[in-house]
């Protein structure tokens, strides 16, 4: 059994699932039909980080985007909440997707780690991150989802002339903050444990705000595993994306 601590495992495993995606990517062999390379990818990565966790930490519980979700875990005292494949969509077609592992206890993650192999770079809880790049002050740049743009955009821009972008990967998203790119990354809809698990870990190592849409704490490892909205901010951005959010008319 390695001897690695929580934080050096979930970087681990994290990076090394991202090699083993690009190896998929780059195998002439595999489909590229309508999913089958997202399908392929959700399933080795799936039973490559449940594989590792289960040698590494065999008595820990795991839930997972791809995996059967076992209710002992809700009785466990550490819970891995892993995402294999975060962005599946854009796997194969462009760098925006990420490996997410973290692992919780009490309700909130202690570990974890973001891999983004198209950036080459995977953060972890420790050492603290720090970032690439330092956004002046001014217009705020905040990142959305695709699928919320629209809304979530709109309405950041209208109350604080935000510049809006649009990424999938939850985990592309909340790194693009943490490595200084952006000020933000709102999330207006639901979303999965799974999703943004590790991202909070990592961003809150940052130094970062991460909360619910109305400023309320972030809780893991809940019976049912969905989340209504997240905000991962610059702390000093986090408030009064909170007074729009939590306040949005759906």
């Amino acid at each position: 059994m390695e001897s690695l601590d929580d934080h050096a495992l979930a970087a681990r495993i994290a990076s090394d699932t991202g090699d083993l995606l690009v190896a998929l990517i780059k195998d002439p062999s595999q489909a590229r039909g309508w999913g089958g390379l997202e399908y392929e990818g959700d399933r080795a990565a799936h039973d490559h980080i449940v594989a590792e966790l289960h040698r590494c930490r065999p008595h820990d519980s795991v839930l997972s985007e791809e995996g059967h979700d076992h209710p002992s875990r809700l009785e466990s005292d550490r819970v891995w909440i892993v995402d294999p494949l975060d962005g599946s969509s854009d796997f194969g077609y462009s760098p925006h997707w990420s490996v997410h592992v973290a692992l919780v206890e009490g309700g909130s993650p202690i570990a974890g780690a973001v891999a983004v192999p198209g950036w080459e770079t995977t953060w972890a809880t420790h050492p603290r991150p720090e970032p690439i790049t330092q956004r002046s002050a001014g217009v705020p740049k905040i990142v959305v989802g695709r699928s919320r743009s629209h809304y979530d955009g709109r309405l950041l821009q209208e109350a604080l002339g935000a510049e809006v972008y649009a990424v999938g990967s939850a985990g592309v998203k909340a790194m693009a903050v943490v490595r200084g790119e952006f000020d933000a990354y709102v999330h207006g809809g639901g979303l999965y444990e799974w999703d943004s698990c590790a991202p909070v870990a990592v961003a809150r190592a940052a130094g970062l705000r991460c909360c619910h849409l109305d400023g309320g704490e972030l809780e893991f490892n809940k019976p049912d595993p969905w989340s209504p909205g997240l905000i991962i901010s610059r702390p000093e951005l986090a408030d009064q994306l909170v007074e729009v959010m939590s306040e949005r008319a759906w």
